[in-house]
């Protein structure tokens, strides 16, 4: 008999990605689809769920398609869907009437800064830092902007399965819930008085559905598995090992699971990895995982190409390694944030900064800004490894994925600056594999995931130049200098 296949999807806010696997964990095919574009205006960061949702559609039916011709079964899907996004659309019709807010929107701040010292309380609920960021002031903003019961407000995986479940299903599941700062992970479910804090009627949020288990079918192809899309290429990394996952997309997390002990350290997110339904039982398994973020990551590696500055990532390393050759010690660093985030951290607006010395050409700020960005990884290692969450030995062994791990440079850059080793992964995307691998999980819930760890190939960087840690060293002045506005009067400064 020949064995089943599975699908697995992967809704990130630049792209959707898909792969579908077999029950050996071989990739039997994969693709991506194009998102709608990303409006911003000034905190105001959206996106149209509509076109997320026809991604999402289009790739199912690739999926569905590809197992036809194959001759093998589709068994079942999973779904993985960028967090904390929030949306509001017609419960009968479908249609939108209000874009996604996105998760790097901050125009809710005026409710977080209203709360003062109560934060406090809203964290120990959480596992997270109270921020606009997460989805719980927009669902306030959008359920007192839209009254009428017909009109649902939820986040965007609630969204994607009413769509797909052709309005039958109004639900999420405990990952995604347990971002939007209205789930107690203790009591495991919505909190009352979350709701309270944040002025949000409980009874029109959606019902909480185990992670992994049965969704809705779709097309005839069980739904089996719905999580956030950190959570999935957590799962998706391609090894048997628990080691912490790096994912370099559209913002950079370090995430380290937990099992089922709910981990807290100051300063890093705390959440639900997933929940399973125990055949039998009738309640969840539960696996957590604490987690340290940067949202500016991906946006600042793209600005060379954006500016012009290099043409693809390979063009960037070609800079980046001829810059460091005629001058290791570098012309020019960079300290580079998101324009548009704009938060209680970075006062008065602080833009992105450049100090270039005499000499300095484009190679140079490219190597500035590639750096950065490693800078910033390197500053999230150093942080879960001072609260104990590498474990002892030294060096501590991190998997890397996505997008942003392509660069050959920024990958050695992090391995000599940190000292620890990093696995890329040759494929990348672990999300879209990390939702099939649910999905089977939730099929097979007796079975044990590592037999679908297909490893592949393999790259892994060692630190062989820990004199660079000195570039990192001189960023970290340069980061207080920026902070108090007295960057050095002789160099030569681009903002």
């Amino acid at each position: 008999m020949r064995s089943e296949l599975f699908l697995g999807v992967d809704q990130g806010s630049s792209a959707t990605k898909a792969v579908v696997i077999d029950q050996e964990g071989a990739t039997v095919a994969e693709w991506s689809a194009a998102v709608p574009e990303i409006r911003r205006d000034d905190r105001c960061v959206e996106q149209d769920p509509a076109g997320v949702l026809a991604s999402v559609q289009e790739l199912f039916s690739k999926g569905v398609e590809v197992a036809q011709n194959d001759g093998r079964p589709l068994r079942a899907w999973g779904l993985g869907v960028q967090r904390s996004g929030v949306l509001a659309w017609h419960g009968e019709s479908g249609s939108v009437v209000h874009p996604m807010i996105t998760w790097a929107d901050t125009r809710t701040q005026p409710v977080i800064d209203g709360f003062a010292r109560g934060v406090e309380k809203i964290s120990t609920y959480t596992g997270l830092p109270t921020i606009a960021n997460f989805a719980a002031p927009k669902i306030h903003l959008l359920q007192h902007q839209f009254l009428e019961p017909e009109v649902r407000v939820a986040t965007l995986d609630t969204y994607l399965l009413h769509r797909l479940s052709k309005g039958k299903v109004f639900s999420t599941e405990d990952s995604m819930a347990a971002r939007t700062m209205l789930y107690a992970l203790e009591e495991r479910g919505w909190h009352p008085w979350l709701c309270s804090r944040f002025s949000v009627d409980l009874k029109r949020l959606p019902t909480i559905s185990p992670s992994l288990s049965h969704h809705a079918d779709v097309g005839g192809v069980p739904l089996m598995a719905i999580l956030g899309d950190q959570q999935a290429a957590l799962l998706g990394r391609l090894s048997t090992l628990k080691r912490p996952l790096l994912n370099l997309g559209t913002i950079a997390s370090l995430c380290i699971q937990t099992g089922s002990e709910i981990v807290r350290k100051p300063a890093l997110k705390t959440s639900v990895l997933y929940s399973r339904a125990l055949p039998g039982v009738g309640y969840r398994e539960f696996q957590y995982l604490i987690e340290a973020t940067s949202a500016v990551t991906g946006t600042v590696l793209l600005e060379p190409l954006r500016r012009t500055w290099a043409t693809d990532t390979a063009q960037l390393d070609l800079l980046c390694k001829e810059a460091y050759t005629a001058n290791p010690a570098g012309l020019a660093t960079a300290y580079w944030v998101n324009r548009e985030t704009i938060t209680p951290e970075w006062p008065n607006g602080i833009s992105n900064v450049t100090v270039r010395r005499a000499g300095a050409e484009t190679k140079d700020r490219v190597r500035a800004v590639v750096e950065n960005v490693g800078n910033l990884i390197v500053r999230m290692i150093e942080e879960c490894a001072e609260k104990g969450l590498l474990g002892e030995r030294f060096p501590a062994e991190i998997d890397v994925a996505g997008g942003g791990s392509v660069s050959d440079y920024l990958m050695q850059y992090v391995a000599d600056v940190s000292g620890h080793l990093l696995h890329r992964r040759d494929a990348r995307d672990a999300g879209a594999r990390g939702a099939a691998i649910a999905a089977w999980m939730s099929v097979y819930a007796q079975g044990e995931p590592q037999q679908l760890a297909n490893t592949g190939g393999t790259t892994t960087f060692t630190c062989v130049n820990p004199d660079r840690r000195k570039r990192y060293m001189s960023w970290l002045r340069m980061e207080q200098d920026v902070l108090r506005r007295t960057l050095p009067a002789h160099a030569e400064i681009e903002e």
